[in-house]
């Protein structure tokens, strides 16, 4: 169980990147938190987001804004309803 912890708790500066070479040379860097490495495709603009265990979504350009706003959404709830969520 010790090991795993040490896993999930590793940065992801520690990652083992060349997994994903193939994708990190379509991809511009544009952030990285704790958790996420978040890179943006040279063409058509989708975003390649790649987490410390090694798991990555592609994030298609036409998809963000819907994505985005239904995680907003989740969290602070949507303006015009009073639903109570995590954040508001």
């Amino acid at each position: 169980m010790e090991g795993m912890a040490l896993k999930r708790n590793r940065s992801l500066n520690s990652m083992n990147i060349d997994n994903f070479q193939e994708l990190i040379d379509l991809t511009d860097y544009l952030a990285v938190s704790d958790e996420y490495l978040i890179r943006k495709f040279k063409e058509g603009g989708s975003y390649l987001i790649i987490d410390t265990y090694g798991d990555f979504l592609i994030l298609k350009r036409d998809e963000v804004d819907t994505v985005t706003n239904i995680i907003w959404n989740d969290l602070y709830g949507p303006i015009s309803k009073e639903i109570p969520h995590i954040l508001n």
